[in-house]
């Protein structure tokens, strides 16, 4: 069994990482990380661990090309049948691995996925009201999924995410998706049409995320969003076509048409939030900003 660790840059957190990788009850395990370009202390600090870990673990470093490419690389350096894949940030209970490991042994069809639940980290950061909210949807679907919603390739998140090694050298990441925005997802959905997906969500499979967030940067992301989802929706035109329109969509599109009338918005919604979060407010502005994104000519995130 491997787990995958794509890094870039988290200095500050992805030995925290490692050390809970090294607390889990279900030991027989290899980590592939591979650095993505980092121009941090990553790679000392990486260095340092190495020499005292008990991990089993391999690190290597390739140049700035994003996640879906360093993903594919790990992935190919491992022998292992399942690879579990997290995020850099990510905190994994002393069970985290046992549990994925099980559902597999139960569920040995290559179709059959697991999808752990992360939730926001209380320790090493200041869990805002609006990060709760950004747990709502934005961010993740964890609310519908434990209200009993059936997870599908919408679902395919990355940062808690199990699946047979077979599956992922048939289709791998398409590394045309430069950042950590739906490259997962676009998998996703690529394996669900070809294979047939069959994605369980384990709540069981806890692990906690370190990834303070503000709003001023969730709009940065939501421009990323909207950017990456044109090129998404140009892959898979069938994907979307019977998704509903929403009217904070249809709103949005017209706030990001008019920036006279986003920035005083973003504004007002950036000071709201540091005491209390308006849903409807917050949903509109990341919106619009979505909009300014699939308006934009500026391709970075591909």
């Amino acid at each position: 069994m491997c787990i995958v660790i794509p890094t870039f840059n988290r200095a500050d957190v992805v030995i925290r990482c490692l050390e809970h990788l090294e607390r889990q009850t279900f030991t027989d395990f290899e980590v592939v990380m591979v650095d993505d370009g980092s121009t941090d202390r990553t790679p000392q600090l990486i260095e340092r661990y190495l020499a005292t870990s008990p991990l089993r673990l391999r690190y290597v470093r390739q140049a700035n090309s994003g996640p879906a490419t360093a993903r594919n690389r790990a992935i190919s350096m491992t022998r292992a049948k399942l690879c579990i894949i997290i995020g850099d940030d990510i905190l994994a209970i002393p069970e985290f691995v046992a549990i994925h490991v099980q559902f597999h042994r139960d569920n040995p069809a290559v179709q059959d996925a697991a999808l752990g639940l992360t939730t926001w980290s209380e320790a090493g950061q200041t869990v805002t009201p609006f990060m709760r909210w950004m747990e709502t949807g934005f961010q993740f679907d964890y609310v519908n999924l434990r209200a009993g919603r059936a997870p599908d390739w919408r679902h395919f998140y990355t940062s808690n995410l199990s699946v047979k090694t077979e599956l992922l050298h048939r289709h791998p990441f398409d590394e045309r998706f430069r950042k950590a925005l739906m490259e997962d997802m676009e998998l996703g959905y690529r394996i669900q049409a070809r294979e047939g997906l069959r994605l369980v969500f384990l709540p069981e499979a806890l692990a906690e995320h370190i990834h303070p967030m503000k709003l001023r940067q969730a709009c940065r992301r939501a421009q990323d969003i909207g950017r990456t989802s044109l090129f998404f929706e140009k892959l898979w035109p069938e994907a979307t076509q019977t998704q509903p329109r929403r009217l904070r969509q249809f709103c949005g599109d017209i706030l990001g048409r008019n920036p006279w009338i986003l920035r005083p918005l973003t504004w007002m919604t950036d000071m709201l939030t540091r005491f209390w979060c308006p849903n409807p407010l917050l949903g509109l502005t990341l919106a619009a900003h979505a909009a300014v994104g699939r308006r934009s000519r500026d391709r970075s995130v591909l």
